[in-house]
């Protein structure tokens, strides 16, 4: 008989780790709330035995791959190791408030804690997390937690006998995101006009073609390399980096560098472009045209030449114009 015992103890303590999934009792005074948000800094409660914490969602980034809840160590309770647990409630029957006392909710976990270390618990948020418990950690589940929002944390006596100067003491819980190694770029081109880009123009990200209409741009950590390609011809190329975890908005004006037109022409003619006569500055000067077809002529007295050709963005073009004198023997 006794040896049937010691070997349905270690079951019973198994069953009582992974069970149960029926609705249980949850009360207490709440101490306070986890949020968990799009911030990278930790978030943390002071909280006390039989007191309710709450863990609640205000926004998850795609880069969240899940979230660390630390119990940290508690000195003045070491001499109650393994005398209390830490218990972790999801499906709630009541909205969560902090002016709420009373729950009804499944248990999603239950944890001995020793206070000499910190315990952290490991929640996945994302089906593709990579998430794996060490000797500091454990793993919540396997698989992603995140519509299970919000939860009930509560640290609760497993033993009889404990004095009240331990229902006392102050405990941390500190909430952590995890993050994928992974950053997000958020890109907004604008014309020279800042009026913002929304076709018209083509983008590669470490010579990778996307849609400017398929952003926000999930990449890895690291340096890359954006070149943005406009219809008209032009091409910018912009280096930035990205750090696990980090959302880069990125506002860029492209620059539209129209085509620089310079003209070479004899003292007192008079130019012509597209039908426009030309001022002497423009003559000796270089104008920015459109790009496209054009047209130019020439006039001195009753001399015309007139001649066409086209430009493209970021061209310099020059024209001169020489007249030449034939000279024909017979």
């Amino acid at each position: 008989m006794k040896l049937l015992l010691k070997r349905l103890l270690p079951i019973q303590l198994l069953l009582l780790l992974t069970l149960p999934l029926s609705a249980e009792n949850i009360r207490g005074p709440v101490s306070g709330t986890l949020v968990l948000d799009n911030l990278k800094t930790p978030k943390t409660v002071t909280t006390r035995v039989e007191e309710l914490t709450g863990i609640v969602v205000d926004e998850i980034s795609p880069l969240v791959q899940g979230i660390k809840l630390t119990v940290k160590a508690a000195p003045d309770m070491v001499l109650y190791r393994n005398s209390f647990a830490i218990y972790i409630y999801r499906d709630l029957d009541n909205e969560y408030s902090e002016d709420q006392e009373s729950y009804r909710g499944t248990q999603a976990m239950m944890r001995f804690l020793s206070f000499t270390d910190d315990l952290n618990i490991l929640i996945p948020l994302n089906p593709n997390h990579t998430l794996s418990p060490d000797r500091s950690s454990v793993l919540m589940s396997d698989r992603s937690q995140q519509d299970n929002f919000p939860f009930i944390i509560t640290v609760l006596p497993v033993t009889k006998g404990i004095p009240d100067s331990a229902y006392s003491s102050d405990l941390t819980l500190e909430l952590t995101p995890i993050y994928f190694n992974k950053g997000l770029l958020i890109l907004n081109l604008m014309d020279d006009r800042a009026e913002p880009l929304t076709e018209g123009v083509r983008i590669s990200i470490d010579n990778k073609s996307y849609n400017l209409s398929e952003g926000p741009f999930i990449l890895n950590a690291g340096i890359h390399n954006l070149t943005i390609r406009s219809e008209n011809g032009s091409e910018e190329s912009l280096p930035f980096s990205l750090a696990a975890g980090e959302t880069l908005i990125l506002d860029h004006v492209l620059q539209f560098q129209l085509p620089l037109l310079a003209i070479e022409a004899m003292e007192g003619m008079t130019v012509y472009l597209d039908g426009r006569e030309l001022s002497q500055p423009e003559v000796k000067g270089t104008i920015e045209i459109q790009p496209g077809s054009h047209s130019i002529r020439f006039e001195l007295g009753d001399f015309r030449m007139s001649r066409d050709f086209s430009a493209e963005m970021q061209q310099n073009i020059t024209i001169t114009m020489v007249p030449e004198i034939l000279l024909e023997i017979r």
